[in-house]
């Protein structure tokens, strides 16, 4: 009798489960279909290239450290071509790049590059592993010792400011003016930082 009460109970939950689950309206919806045509990747990108300061802008990267940097990774990030779509490749830099330069939202790249969102997701994170991949030896060297007191001496030397290996961000913290320091820690805020 229990297993014909657990029986009943399931399939009642599963039928509950169906009625509830959403039905996609869409295989692709109509705004993304016009990526080809006026997709940003389609419509900007080309101009940008034709203006290095604005790609430049754009990108916070010249174009020849994009291709550079596209030449390098090009076959890590190229998925394979279908019947039903291209493989898209520089694209994905495109994009990846974008969103680390401005740190815009997934939904602001899904409408201007009209991919699907969690595509646009995918397509950031698995950019960003085959860039740390691929430059974390050339961009960040093994440490030594030598080169942390160089760093130091480094910080010491020209920020006046000892015992610090690495800065993230010049995030700006007010303080009281040091005595005998002139307009030395006055930043261009208005303020002592």
């Amino acid at each position: 009798m229990d297993f014909e009460v657990i029986a009943c109970v399931w399939l009642l939950y599963r039928r509950y489960k169906r009625q509830r689950q959403r039905q996609r309206e869409y295989w692709v919806h109509p705004i993304l279909r016009d990526r080809l045509t006026h997709g940003m990747f389609v419509t900007l990108y080309p101009q940008l290239r034709q203006y290095e300061p604005k790609f430049f802008n754009y990108f916070r990267i010249s174009i020849k450290s994009f291709d550079d940097l596209l030449h390098v990774i090009k076959v890590d990030i190229t998925g394979d071509s279908t019947i039903l779509r291209d493989s898209i490749c520089a694209e994905k830099l495109v994009i990846t790049l974008r969103y680390l330069a401005t740190g815009c939202s997934f939904a602001d790249l899904h409408y201007g590059y009209r991919l699907g969102k969690s595509t646009i997701i995918k397509i950031v994170e698995q950019v960003c592993k085959v860039l740390w991949s691929k430059l974390k030896f050339i961009s960040m060297p093994e440490m030594t010792t030598e080169k942390w007191e160089e760093v130091e001496e480094g910080f010491k030397k020209y920020a006046n400011f000892p015992n610090c290996i690495g800065a993230i961000d010049g995030k700006h913290i007010e303080l009281i003016q040091p005595e005998h320091t002139g307009s030395l820690f006055y930043n261009y805020k208005t303020y002592f930082s």
